[in-house]
């Protein structure tokens, strides 16, 4: 079965939701929803079969067996590498992250799982951004995909399903989300030109929100550091008694520019892998850091995150990835 997407979170058919969350230049993808991906602390996937005495989360896609996850080839050394802030591991070559989605469980509260993110990254400030609160009121705009980490030459079958564990509590499970992703496709489609144009266009919902982000940070945040690639911005916490000095700071990771899949073809989706794919992808990453001692607001300015200095004056807490991708869908 083909099912390359990758570690895109995936989503699929037609939901139900009257208003649009629509943005200058981009809008919420009217065919795709809003995941969480749920990734337990202990990580350990379910493998019996006696599951009926258990209350546990359904599976949402019928097009891929039951038994197996959704997506299985992602590489979890590559995954790290890519700053997903998931637990390290020295064995990661040889080990895959597989993932599976599961219909919203009726248990979990779907806005207080969503805003939490939402806030962390400011998303109440875009133009267009409180219709994505107003989005995960609606639970079945909400997908849970279960994360596992499993070796890379794991076999999936009926006796030995990829199932996930019983539903978690509210507190566990917002403490064990590394990850989200929103949909977005741009306020018009554009059905002209080849295909390879029509994929590009579609891609450009993720540039505009991409746009709208930088704006939003540019005005909010401080920018501590650029590069070529990737831009720091950062909201200085400052000591409750030494107003000068700070005491944590929360670092805001943004490409200067948005992922636009050339080779689209490469990126099926699961729910049609021969007619949905991946075409565009925005990487957001959020992490808190507190200073073990506290630092003079002027030296904080200068020192680069990911840097040893930087390394060795603040250590991380909570940290979270939020994908915002675009799809082309031939259908």
């Amino acid at each position: 079965m083909k099912r390359v997407a990758g570690f895109f979170v995936m989503a699929a058919l037609l939901f139900q939701f009257a208003a649009r969350a629509e943005g200058v230049g981009w809008k919420i993808d009217n065919t795709l929803k809003y995941h969480l991906v749920y990734l337990p602390a202990e990580n350990k996937a379910v493998s019996d079969t006696s599951l009926a005495t258990r209350s546990v989360m359904k599976p949402w896609l019928n097009n891929i067996p039951a038994f197996a996850p959704d997506i299985d080839n992602i590489v979890y050394k590559n995954i790290l590498e890519l700053g997903f802030p998931l637990p390290v591991s020295n064995d990661a070559a040889s080990l895959k992250l597989y993932l599976k989605l599961y219909e919203w469980p009726a248990q979990l509260n779907s806005v207080r799982s969503s805003q939490m993110i939402f806030d962390a990254f400011l998303l109440h400030g875009l133009p267009g951004g409180r219709r994505l609160y107003q989005l995960v009121k609606n639970p079945s705009n909400i997908f849970v995909k279960y994360a596992s980490i499993e070796p890379a030459n794991r076999v999936f079958s009926e006796q030995q399903p990829f199932v996930a564990p019983g539903i978690p509590k509210q507190w566990e499970f917002d403490a064990n989300v590394p990850f989200s992703s929103i949909y977005v496709s741009p306020d018009n489609i554009s059905r002209k030109g080849n295909e390879a144009d029509q994929a590009h266009a579609s891609a450009q919902g993720v540039i505009e929100f991409h746009a709208a982000l930088s704006r939003l940070y540019e005005k909010s945040l401080h920018l501590l550091h650029a590069s070529a690639e990737k831009r720091y911005f950062a909201d200085f916490r400052r000591c409750s008694d030494k107003s000068g000095e700070v005491c944590a700071v929360r670092i805001y990771e943004m490409p200067v520019v948005p992922l636009v899949f050339g080779n689209y073809r490469d990126l099926p989706m699961p729910q049609d892998a021969e007619k949905v794919f991946l075409s565009g992808l925005l990487l957001v990453k959020v992490t808190d850091y507190l200073a073990h001692s506290p630092i003079p607001f002027e030296q904080l300015k200068k020192i680069q995150p990911g840097t040893d200095a930087f390394k060795a004056s603040f250590r991380a807490g909570w940290s979270h990835m939020l994908e915002v991708g675009s799809v082309f869908d031939m259908r």
